[in-house]
């Protein structure tokens, strides 16, 4: 037996010849509803779509057509064929042969039969916010361009004001060395009484009462490792000494400089240089920190946190620095075999503004050096200053800042003075034990 199911055109859209065929037409069943369905629906949504004739994808000769049929009262009917002939070609559906509307919507019917049509949304869904999400990233790496280059002007013009400035005002000049501690409130360097006892003296700007005898009398808590066991380095990098005396009475002598002849690193090396006299192993950073001068210790903080993850065998961190007051040049001599020597103090920071849970060791050794200094060399090291701020001191037991001279003391005066320190420093880490 043989069925066949034909449409308008004499097209046959199926055939079979035996029972089989007959049960597979009849699975076939739900693509013809869905395809009536659609033809039905589709003529409906098109004839009211009418009002929106302006919106579809047309050519301008098609719509003034339509435009005059529909303007047309008295032949009405005619240009609602004559539209719906327009509107289902430019779809390519000839509405007079509903299997163009089959074939146009074929791929949708096949997708809803195999149960495909919901991820066919879901996945169309997907690609548009996909294309949204690219658009906006694209959108945002143009502001963010925009506002680069918004920021490199304002950088050029704030450089371009800033290269009219002489060069003395290339570094801000302040008194102290231990006066700014990164953002820290600004603390003054006042002089308090000094407290003796024994070899010792302090002065004490905390509320802490401090013990001296018994720091004294404990020992110390230092790594006994093998490898480097003092880091030197300089969070005022530029602090610089004089040439010679003369220059102590001359105006306008800069109090800084990169010249590491006359600043600071010249006396680091020099007391690096009479600690291996000891052999004692030792490491000197050099590196500029206070281009900027109040950000100088959070850039020093960087460096000492380096060679400290580093090196777990450092005994001693000395932040190496020169004094000075405000409005004249500060020197501090002591004669020590026949020849001037620049004084040196010891600055130890608390945990009254920031955490410090160092800080009384880093204080007991540097009471103990001042009581080896006080004994072989008297007169030559100052009073312990006690500080309110942190300095960097956080970090290792023995972190310690040494002042060694003042802005008004000479170069040769502070390299003097590092070979007495050096023997106290010798003396106490490794001959008291």
């Amino acid at each position: 037996m043989r069925d066949i199911v034909r449409v308008q055109n004499g097209t046959s859209i199926y055939n079979s010849s035996n029972l089989g065929g007959m049960k597979k037409s009849t699975n076939k069943l739900p693509i013809i509803i869905c395809a009536t369905a659609g033809i039905l629906l589709g003529s409906f949504a098109f004839k009211v779509s009418i009002a929106g004739i302006n919106k579809t994808d047309t050519n301008d000769s098609s719509k003034s057509g339509l435009s005059d049929a529909l303007n047309n009262k008295s032949t009405n009917y005619e240009a609602i064929d004559k539209f719906n002939d327009i509107l289902f070609n430019s779809f390519g559906i000839d509405r007079y042969n509903p299997i163009t509307i089959l074939t146009a919507n074929y791929p949708y019917f096949k997708m809803y039969y195999n149960n495909e049509y919901q991820d066919y949304l879901v996945q169309t869904q997907i690609e548009l916010e996909k294309k949204a999400l690219e658009e906006k990233k694209i959108q945002e790496a143009k502001e963010k361009a925009l506002e680069a280059n918004a920021q490199i002007k304002e950088n050029t013009e704030t450089a371009e004001n800033t290269s009219s400035e002489s060069s003395a005002n290339t570094f801000q000049e302040v008194s102290s060395s231990i006066t700014y501690e990164g953002d820290e409130e600004d603390e003054e360097k006042v002089t308090d009484s000094v407290v003796t006892s024994g070899k010792v003296n302090i002065i004490n700007q905390t509320n802490y009462k401090i013990d001296v005898n018994k720091l004294l009398a404990e020992p110390l808590n230092l790594p006994n490792k093998k490898g480097p066991q003092i880091l030197i380095y300089h969070t005022h990098t530029t602090e610089s000494y004089l040439k010679n005396l003369e220059q102590l009475t001359m105006k306008n002598v800069e109090s800084r400089t990169t010249d590491s002849k006359y600043n600071v690193t010249r006396v680091g090396e020099a007391l690096i240089n009479n600690l291996k006299k000891y052999d004692i192993n030792v490491l000197h950073d050099t590196t500029i920190h206070d281009k900027d001068y109040n950000s100088s210790y959070g850039n020093s903080l960087k460096t000492l946190t380096k060679y400290v993850d580093k090196y777990s065998s450092l005994k001693m961190t000395i932040d190496l620095h020169r004094d000075a007051i405000s409005g004249q040049k500060l020197r501090v001599v002591k004669t020590i075999n026949g020849k001037n020597a620049a004084q040196i103090m010891f600055v130890i920071g608390t945990d009254s503004k920031l955490p410090n849970s160092k800080w009384k060791e880093n204080l007991k050794l540097a009471l103990k050096i001042q009581a080896r200094l006080n004994e072989l060399y008297p007169g030559l090291v100052k009073p312990v200053y006690i500080s309110k701020n942190r300095y960097n001191q956080h970090l290792t037991n023995g972190s310690v800042i040494i002042e060694i001279g003042g802005d008004g003391n000479t170069i040769d005066e502070c390299v003097r003075s590092t070979e007495y320190l050096a023997r106290a420093i010798n003396d106490v880490l490794y001959k008291s034990k």
